[in-house]
């Protein structure tokens, strides 16, 4: 197994698609606080408090939260899996490879190019934010220190480990699916959109008497994503109230359980699909 991370390493790190979709972020986090850094460094009143500080060094975590962010994993998932389809490279490596493997591969490698590069820009973002005080002429808030930055970090890290990996299972199902980069892609883009709209649908058709919208919502991630998050960040369950005066409300493990199934389930397809297929 050991051989098989350290060849698709080897493949995707020099790869263009690897600069423009991984390494981006680093690059472009370094331009813009040197930009900032030129200029009149001045600090928000947030960061005048260790908690405010802390918080505007962690936004590099937030991408994979985001659907600007999940649309960029998705393309690189879409790449790494469908890619080696349109090179005809599959039928070179199969031969020599547990199909298993090769998928596992493909999930782990990207996974730790993309936090590698996250995590690039996250000390970036704090060695900025330091200098950024410095300039400032002000002290660094009380309170500030390496583990509390380590926890501030960790804590928004995860935050985005869940939409990670439901983006990851969309892109490398419908990659396997269609062989295709671009399909996978366009239609990951539509599967996230859906993510991120469904429950403003929801609500506004509900006012039409659709409510029987809200049956496929309780079942689909999104509400489950929104919920995850609602619980993790402010202790309390996300609520969605239809033109009934009836409100969508589920519990913490209910939300993790689906979205567990989910990603699980499409994983497990992305595996099993794979395996069956005809590649020559």
């Amino acid at each position: 197994m050991r051989n098989i991370v350290s060849a698709e390493w080897t493949k995707l790190l020099p790869h263009k698609g690897t600069w423009l979709l991984v390494w981006i972020y680093p690059i472009l986090f370094a331009l813009i606080l040197t930009i900032g850094l030129m200029g009149e460094p001045g600090m928000s009143k947030d960061a005048a408090k260790a908690a405010g500080w802390i918080d505007e060094t962690t936004m590099i975590w937030h991408v994979p939260a985001i659907t600007m962010g999940r649309y960029f994993i998705a393309a690189y998932f879409a790449l790494v899996f469908a890619g080696e389809y349109g090179w005809n490279t599959l039928k070179l490596v199969l031969p020599h490879t547990p199909r298993w493997k090769l998928v596992a591969a493909k999930y782990l490698v990207p996974m730790a190019l993309l936090y590698a590069a996250w995590l690039i820009a996250a000390v970036l973002t704090v060695a900025a934010e330091y200098a950024k005080t410095a300039l400032a002429g002000l002290p660094v808030p009380e309170g500030v220190t390496m583990a509390t930055i380590l926890n501030g970090h960790v804590t928004t890290l995860l935050d985005g480990v869940v939409p990670l990996l439901l983006t990851a299972a969309y892109a490398s199902v419908l990659a396997v699916f269609t062989r295709s980069t671009l399909a996978a892609f366009i239609v990951s883009l539509v599967l996230i959109t859906l993510d991120e709209l469904l429950g403003k649908i929801v609500s506004a058709l509900s006012g039409f008497g659709m409510e029987w919208l809200a049956v496929p919502y309780r079942v689909l991630p999104s509400y489950h994503l929104e919920n995850f998050a609602s619980w993790t960040q402010q202790g309390v369950a996300y609520k969605l109230p239809l033109a009934s005066g009836a409100v969508i409300e589920m519990s913490q493990i209910t939300s993790t359980l689906a979205l567990a199934a989910w990603i699980g389930g499409l994983v497990a397809l992305t595996f099993w699909w794979f395996r069956r297929q005809d590649i020559n």
